[in-house]
């Protein structure tokens, strides 16, 4: 009998790590057409105590952060990696550069004391009277904590430097005045913020060899869940700001500004643009891909039982109709297998994926809404519809990159293949329009 209820926790999003990754992880070049990866991380073992700053972009739920995983884990005998998330560190809707200093900062702390690098004791002083300097007073007004430890903590060591960032972090995560208060304060002098995090750099990278590494290597993850203004205020307007550290640096990047009329702009201030492909399901004439699809039936069986469907074909159908994103493949998996459940099904069936299907399609449908700035209306429904329209019909599978475009990229409803030498409308995002012909020829 097959295991429906280890389905929900086997298939799970996340990406893979530790064990998983060695149990789990498929190589699936072959249904991406290309291996970008392989060439980053060459790049890194050339010169690895260099400092790449290093764009990484694909299309969300393509299996980024479990290759950036995989990555790490190979490099990590000749490098130091520090690897953190703004979706887990930081709010994302509010999200300022310069939060992302403040937290590095933190992190390169957290990790010297982890390692046991002895970091110079006048880089330590100097970094906490600049903290004084710059920001108790403001922090101790808005009711954070921080200048009062610094009062009571008699030696600046690397743990109380490292709580201290992290509290401006979680202050500046707390409210939205606070955040503003934090960035006001230190931005008039984030320049030396910056000369003292390359300070740091420099010490760790001094001590790296006392642990048997030779380079350091910062990956800063879920950049690419930011909307498109978020994101171009980031990479565009603040880029050359950004790419100051003295370390390799691998920003997840936005496939929406991949696209977009500053794309070229943006590239020019970083050494390094590297795009993960989607799994490709079909070609660009609609017929079926099957080197991309067994990768996708492979990934899927590395995890669970073949058992756990009724017929080989309805796994099949899945892949395809999840257009070769992860995410979606193991959203209706999950869901049809809480569905045999609840009717006490032995397997998953057609009628169980179904109704799957028809909840993750009700989301998509969701997603294309007239887009608001300022209480107005910038693109309407028809707008976005009329994109997929010419898209679906086209032979070239190519698109003017239009702001439309662009919000439909990062909503997936658009999906690019072979890096994006083309692209089409998501499989479910077709059954969509299909209907909405049908209804207009009633």
């Amino acid at each position: 009998m097959a295991d429906l209820k280890s389905i929900y926790k086997k298939l799970s999003p996340k990406p893979l790590d530790g064990t998983e990754l060695e149990r789990w992880y498929v190589d699936a070049v072959a249904g991406r057409g290309d291996d970008p990866v392989w060439k980053l991380t060459r790049r890194l073992q050339d010169e690895p105590g260099g400092h790449l700053q290093i764009l990484f972009s694909g299309y969300r739920g393509c299996g980024k952060s479990t290759e950036l995983n995989k990555m790490t884990r190979e490099i990590e005998g000749d490098m130091l990696v520090l690897n953190y998330s703004v979706l887990k560190e930081l709010d994302p809707v509010t999200l300022n550069y310069v939060e992302l200093f403040v937290i590095t900062m933190e992190k390169l702390f957290e990790l010297s004391g982890k390692h046991h690098l002895a970091i110079s004791p006048d880089l330590l002083r100097s970094v906490h009277e600049w903290i004084q300097s710059v920001e108790i007073e403001r922090t101790r007004e808005m009711g954070a904590d921080v200048g009062v430890e610094t009062g009571v903590e008699a030696e600046v060591s690397v743990p109380f430097l490292s709580r201290i960032f992290g509290k401006m972090r979680a202050s500046a995560n707390a409210s939205y005045r606070n955040k503003k208060t934090i960035v006001e304060t230190i931005e008039p002098r984030l320049s030396d913020l910056i000369v003292y995090c390359n300070l740091l750099i420099r010490e760790v990278k001094l001590r790296l060899p006392g642990i048997g590494k030779n380079g350091l290597l910062v990956i800063i993850e879920d950049l690419d869940k930011l909307s498109v203004e978020k994101a171009e205020e980031l990479f565009f307007k603040n880029s050359f700001i950004l790419t100051r550290l003295q370390a390799h640096v691998i920003f997840t990047f936005p496939i929406s500004l991949r696209h977009h009329r500053n794309a070229k702009l943006i590239r020019a201030n970083f050494d390094e643009d590297f795009e993960l492909p989607m799994v490709k399901v079909h070609e660009k004439d609609g017929m079926p891909f099957e080197a991309g699809i067994n990768k996708l039936r492979e990934i899927v069986e590395r995890r669970i039982d073949k058992e756990c469907f009724e017929t080989p074909q309805l796994l099949e159908r899945i892949v395809k109709d999840s257009g070769g994103c992860l995410w979606d493949l193991f959203k209706m998996i999950r869901d049809a297998s809480d569905n045999a459940l609840l009717r006490k099904g032995d397997s998953i069936n057609e009628d169980d994926y179904l109704r799957s299907f028809r909840m993750l399609r009700r989301d998509y449908e969701n997603s294309i809404a007239e887009k608001r700035v300022d209480h107005q209306v910038v693109i309407s429904v028809d707008d976005y519809y009329r994109v997929l329209e010419e898209l679906a019909k086209s032979k070239t599978k190519r698109i003017d990159n239009n702001d439309a475009a662009l919000d439909l990229r990062q909503s997936l409803c658009i999906l690019g293949y072979n890096g994006d030498w083309w692209c089409d409308v998501h499989p479910i995002v077709r059954t969509i329009l299909d209907e909405r012909k049908q209804e207009l020829t009633k």
